[in-house]
């Protein structure tokens, strides 16, 4: 890999060389590097403008930018993002000269007279790309939160093409893909179970995030493994200066974060726990039962780390750790004892290298894990039951800025998985399907970001992967082409391919089972061909409007057959089949003074085909919405109040009825079983489901630091939705009853920063 990597990094700075000769002697040129004034840490996504001339870019990961090609004479130049004050400087530009200019911007609320409302990063993003959304903490914050906890995935399921199955479940189906189609990513690491409280809260702590990636579909080259989507989530850099600290405390939980200097760089802290388990102990709260019953026993927790190293100018280096867990204890009560523990752990290194500022690279090796155990005792017969997935994975990502036409940008990874996956019951073990010991994962891509004319880029390229458990090798081709009509609207269409070598299986509701099962030979991978095209644009400065149309053809898909559990053929528990999703979104954002918010919707199909179910008649999924409507308002009264609400409305989900049901005998523990008989799968609907979340937060002083407290109100007119049907078999005849979710549901939290 090294080798690799030199002799390749050699050739493409040869080449870049040459390419600087053949530019213009005569032209101009500027460069330099954007911090922030008081951590000192690197600001990327930075919009460097030169009005004047309509020239400009966009900062580095590594927090450089450069623009060629420009005249002499003097010029202003100014360096805009959100949250930062903006800050400009008269430069003259020198005739075949290059000059460094560098930034160090301040901080200031938003709001404020300066501030630019929107990131320009965002702006040229929505430019260039489809499909694709960027959140910063400022904007994740203005959700109202749930138990006190401000959620990232709580917020991405306020934006158009991306579902939630109920109020319960932070699971992301976008575009008609279930969750395991979407790749998670914390620092670039992949996080296979991204839930708490079953599904009720992400695993991303609020208070360590930096920034937040979204592609809905249409995504580069250098993102595979995955049907639909991809999100990458960004740690916070600490505070290269001095020690700074939040503290955070709400209904259900408490969040400690610290960032401080190291030599050399910054370190940052940040752990989060729920509370509800010292809550029941410290009051001894089953006694109000009588002692008769023992409540159940819950709580999970976060653990962030960062630390950030420069070595020298062109060096850096980046370490970033996770750790959390949920664990539930159901105390025995004669009849079950059980524990539930389910958790991910995630570790990565990553060493970024400038060689000069048109080449630079990223190397990266990380680790990390998922596993589910669940053991206790069923009527004095032990049990235990346990999953889980590791991988151990090198990339290598190399940036070549050839010209100011050009931005290549090069790969690959080698990954390796552990799967595994038992249960025992009593004295007898019983291990399930043997996965194939440990499957290799290879990956690469090219991909070059073309601005053809000043109204038209094209960003394409090409990924080769392959898993060897399923002897199989892919190639996907793709590109996305962005023609700027006039300097307020662009048109935009993108087409690609698109694979997957790993599926989940899931239990119901229930996020803690989530089984990875890699694809196995003679099964092919699965494969969705997308094809996008849609439009955007600001009509005013404050406001932004898109509007895109999508069609997914998806083969070789995957779905869990749980009748066919205990068959030795795979492909009876995993049938395949086809599918398609289709539809549009549409979405208006306004962002004027201190009033922002957004309206989405989206009308959308999906449907799916697998020979092996439904007597091989089309079908549609429970994730399966025809219509949705998203809103989200904040408005800020003073410097110190603000308020805030969301109001979320959707058709009912598919779901499959039950026409009736027959006895089958005991079980092995002496429990009478009844199995149902399903009616067509995702022929009927549950009810619209509608609610209203609402959020006032004031600011204040708190011993001399800014502090802030915050009411938030969940499900404000308490609408119980219907979360499924189920059918009681004890009765005759047997009743059909909905379980129903959350009522209104108010807590209260405290935030103070040091």
């Amino acid at each position: 890999m090294t080798f690799l990597r030199l002799a390749v990094c050699l050739f493409l700075l040869l080449h870049s060389q040459g390419v600087l000769h053949a530019q213009s002697s005569h032209s101009a040129a500027l460069r330099g590097h954007v911090s922030d004034v008081q951590t000192k840490e690197p600001l990327p996504g930075v919009r460097i403008e030169i009005r004047e001339l309509h020239r400009g870019g966009i900062v580095d990961a590594a927090g450089n930018y450069d623009v060629k090609d420009l005249p002499a004479g003097p010029f202003k130049v100014e360096a805009h993002l959100l949250g930062y004050a903006v800050d400009s400087q008269i430069v003259t530009f020198v005739e075949g000269a290059t000059t460094t200019l560098n930034f160090s911007l301040h901080s200031a609320s938003v709001g404020g007279q300066d501030i630019v409302v929107q990131s320009e990063k965002e702006r040229e993003i929505e430019r260039k790309s489809v499909s694709r959304i960027t959140l910063t903490p400022t904007t994740i914050a203005q959700a109202p939160a749930i138990g006190g906890e401000s959620d990232l995935f709580r917020v991405l399921q306020m934006l158009p093409g991306i579902k939630a199955l109920s109020e319960v479940s932070s699971g992301l189906y976008i575009r008609g893909g279930p969750p395991d189609q979407n790749l998670i990513l914390l620092d670039h690491n992949v996080v296979y179970n991204p839930s708490h409280l079953f599904g009720f809260f992400s695993t991303f702590n609020t208070d360590a995030i930096k920034d937040v990636d979204l592609a809905k579909g249409g995504y580069p080259p250098e993102y595979g493994g995955r049907l639909t989507g991809v999100l990458n989530v960004t740690t916070r850099e600490g505070d290269k200066n001095e020690l700074h600290g939040k503290s955070s405390i709400g209904l259900i939980s408490a969040k400690q974060t610290f960032e401080f200097p190291i030599p050399g760089g910054s370190a940052l802290i940040s752990g989060r726990r729920t509370y509800i388990d010292a809550f029941l102990d410290a009051t001894n709260a089953d006694r109000w039962l009588g002692g008769s019953t023992l409540l159940p026993r819950y709580y999970f927790y976060d653990l962030n780390a960062k630390i950030d190293e420069e070595l020298g100018a062109s060096d850096r280096l980046s370490f970033s750790g996770y750790m959390g867990a949920d664990h539930l204890h159901y105390p025995s009560n004669g009849f079950i004892d059980i524990t539930l523990t389910w958790g991910n752990k995630l570790a990565s290194g990553e060493w970024t290298h400038i060689f000069s500022d048109k080449l630079y690279s990223r190397s990266f090796v990380g680790y990390t894990a998922y596993s589910s155990q669940s053991l206790g005792n069923l009527t004095d017969n032990p049990f235990e039951f346990d999953n889980g997935i590791q991988e151990s994975s090198v990339k290598e990502d190399i940036d070549w800025r050839a010209d100011e036409a050009h931005d290549i940008r090069i790969g690959g990874g080698l990954s390796r998985f552990n799967f595994n996956f038992y249960n025992t019951l009593g004295t007898t073990n019983k291990p399930i399907k043997d996965t194939g010991g440990a499957p290799y994962y290879l990956s690469g891509y090219a991909q070059d970001e073309w601005k053809i004319t000043d109204k038209l880029t094209a960003t394409y390229g090409l990924r080769v992967e392959g898993l060897d458990l399923a002897n199989a090798l892919t190639y996907d081709p793709r590109v996305t082409l962005a023609y700027q009509l006039d300097p307020l609207w662009t048109l935009k269409a993108s087409t690609g391919i698109y694979h997957q070598f790993l599926h989940l299986v899931t239990a119901g509701e229930f996020t803690f089972f989530d089984l990875w099962v890699p694809g196995v030979a003679p099964l092919p991978p699965s494969r969705s061909t997308q094809y996008i095209l849609g439009i955007s644009g600001y009509p005013t400065e404050n406001h932004f409007v898109s509007a895109e149309f999508y069609y997914k053809k998806l083969d070789n898909i995957v779905e869990y057959n749980e009748t066919k559990f205990l068959s030795n053929d795979i492909q009876e528990i995993f049938p395949r089949g086809t599918g398609a999703a289709y539809g549009m979104e549409l979405y208006l954002r306004e962002q004027y003074k201190d009033f922002t918010g957004w309206i989405g919707y989206t009308l959308s199909w999906v449907n799916e085909t697998i020979p092996a179910l439904n007597n091989g008649m089309q079908f549609y999924p429970k994730y399966d919405q025809r219509q949705d409507v998203q809103l989200l308002l904040n408005y800020k009264i003073s410097d110190r109040w603000q308020v805030g609400g969301t109001w979320t409305y959707a058709t009912g989900q598919a779901y499959t009825s039950t026409l009736g049901y027959y006895h089958v005998g005991l079980d092995e523990v002496g429990v009478e079983q009844s199995l149902d008989i399903p009616g067509t799968m995702g022929a009927q609907r549950l009810p619209d489901y509608h609610r209203a979340d609402a959020s006032i937060t004031y600011s204040f002083q708190f011993f001399g630091k800014p502090a802030k407290a915050s009411l938030d109100i969940f499900n404000l007119y308490s609408h119980r939705n219907v979360w499924f049907r189920v059918v009681d078999t004890g009765k005759q005849p047997a009743e059909i009853s909905d379980v129903k979710l959350l009522p209104i549901i108010p807590t209260i939290g405290m935030e103070v920063t040091y």
